[in-house]
């Protein structure tokens, strides 16, 4: 069995185990899409996680002979949903199948007893034909059921609960012209006015954003996950900021309604500062519910797409998630040119976590 070491956040990125866990996150991210392109150095991984603020991250590394072939993670909200944690275990493809996933599933089921729920979210590849599948409960998309992640997960009384689509958008080969997209969405959204920038928001849209980040939590499809409301404020509107541009280019486009004066819909996308071709992440996109039916989602993504193309010429692509079921956002990001390259599992569990 490997040696599990639990480790704290080093006080320098050169530090050994950070290194080897940082290499193995690195190195799942390319068994995933096949390129370096979501490479994320120990530099600014550090950065991150010590300028986070509203989770808590334990983290664990798998030792074989010297050498790191895996590693956990447990991740706590402890701000909105301090009673649940979600999980993850890597192994590295030439240690799987020597139980090294079931020892550090086993140290995590140790160090998180006492919590009510739990969730893991596998990213895996599409299921091919002929490829025995799972399929959440309302029927919308799937994922191959040998995925080690998934089997894992399953071992441990996980149920699927949804699917996500991971979908790539590049620059190369858009769909449609994203300012041909942007005026077609503006000749039906003539109440609302855009707004987009890089960088921190102004004061003054920090009250709006708020309630926008809260309703992403509960307005978005959610299949049969546990929907857990999310506490939003301008402070922690700022906060997010602040922890983004760590090391992060942010872009936010924002539609405005012309009689009200309230922000309605937003796109968000964060770029890596020290890596203008990496993988950019779209963030949150919301429309307020009562403010659908204008082109508003297609508005600002269009615009936010336009905005990074002119900021950074030598970016490559976009990485989004959505779920399988949100066939509105579905039909934007296709008619924009994102396609289908992942499949991420929507997996939960109760206490008390064990082998099954």
């Amino acid at each position: 069995m490997p040696d599990i070491i639990e480790f704290p956040l080093p006080a320098s990125s050169d530090d050994p185990r950070w290194r080897a866990y940082c290499q193995l996150g690195n190195e799942y991210n390319n068994e995933l899409i096949g390129t370096t392109e979501w490479d994320e150095t120990p530099t600014d991984a550090l950065i991150q996680a010590a300028a986070e603020t509203d989770h808590t991250q334990r983290r664990y590394l798998a030792y074989v002979d010297g050498e790191a072939v895996g590693y956990a993670r447990a991740l706590i909200n402890h701000v909105d949903d301090p009673d649940a944690a979600a999980l993850n275990v890597y192994i590295h493809p030439r240690h799987r199948g020597r139980g090294h996933g079931r020892a550090l599933a086993e140290r995590l089921v140790l160090d998180t007893a006492g919590l009510t729920r739990f969730e893991t979210w596998p990213l895996t590849p599409r299921p091919v034909a002929g490829q025995r599948a799972l399929t959440p409960p309302n029927g919308a998309g799937a994922v191959p059921a040998e995925h080690p992640g998934v089997r894992l997960a399953q071992s441990y009384g996980f149920a699927l609960v949804q699917i996500e689509r991971v979908s790539r958008y590049d620059f190369a080969d858009p769909g449609i012209d994203p300012a041909v997209a942007l005026a077609g969405a503006e000749c039906v959204s003539s109440d609302y006015e855009l707004h987009a920038w890089e960088g921190a928001a102004d004061a003054s849209l920090q009250d709006d954003l708020a309630i926008l980040k809260a309703r992403m939590a509960t307005d978005v499809p959610s299949g049969e996950r546990t929907v857990v409301e999310q506490v939003w404020d301008a402070a922690r509107v700022r906060r997010m900021d602040e922890q983004i541009l760590t090391t992060g280019r942010l872009f936010r486009a924002v539609a405005r309604h012309r009689a009200t004066g309230r922000i309605v819909a937003l796109s968000e996308l964060v770029a890596p500062r020290s890596r203008p071709d990496g993988l950019i992440d779209q963030w949150d996109t919301i429309v307020l519910p009562e403010h659908r039916g204008h082109r508003l989602g297609m508005r600002v993504k269009a615009a936010n797409l336009i905005a990074v193309r002119d900021a950074l010429p030598e970016a490559r692509a976009i990485i989004t998630w959505n779920a399988e079921e949100n066939r509105h956002m579905l039909d934007v990001n296709e008619a924009l040119g994102f396609r289908p390259v992942l499949v991420e599992a929507s997996m939960e569990a109760p206490a008390p976590l064990r082998r099954r």
